[in-house]
């Protein structure tokens, strides 16, 4: 079965944090830290995506470039190459670019290019999982209906 992007979208919200170019890397720390969130899409003047600024980001600024952190913008540590998706994507589709670029993050684009949400490895596992317990459910609960059991369930089992 196949889900799309759409559904994490319509779970979660489609409320993005974003930052500008110039916007510095100590402000995105800041907002990255007091958002409890882990990447924020750049936007450039027309609101299209410019890049992504992650933690990973902004720990691989402070390792090469630590003696300059404090004048350095997104413009200059976003990843500018980012994987994007559609809502009607497949997940598993959208799982399978994160793997291969290493990304955390993937930013939801409409069929104009404009920013519509922000999927998460996190969204992904959580919706795994969500389908996981619920499939488990239905076939526990089939293979407990009467006559289909192959063992009668145990008096104290819940």
């Amino acid at each position: 079965m196949t889900i799309p992007v759409l559904h994490i979208l319509n779970s979660k919200g489609t409320s993005v944090v974003t930052v500008r170019p110039q916007d510095s890397v100590t402000a995105i720390a800041n907002l990255l830290t007091h958002r409890r969130i882990g990447a924020v899409p750049v936007l450039d003047e027309q609101g299209r995506i410019a890049g992504l600024v992650s933690e990973r980001s902004i720990v691989e600024a402070m390792a090469h470039r630590a003696d300059t952190i404090d004048r350095l913008t997104a413009a200059d540590i976003m990843t500018r190459d980012v994987p994007t998706a559609t809502r009607s994507e497949d997940i598993v589709s959208v799982a399978r670019k994160m793997t291969d670029r290493h990304s955390r993050h993937v930013p939801v684009l409409d069929d104009a290019g404009r920013l519509v949400g922000l999927v998460s490895i996190g969204d992904i596992v959580k919706l795994r999982l969500e389908e996981a317990e619920s499939l488990a459910r239905e076939m526990q609960s089939y293979v407990m209906q009467e006559g289909h059991a192959s063992v009668a369930p145990h008096p104290f089992a819940s």
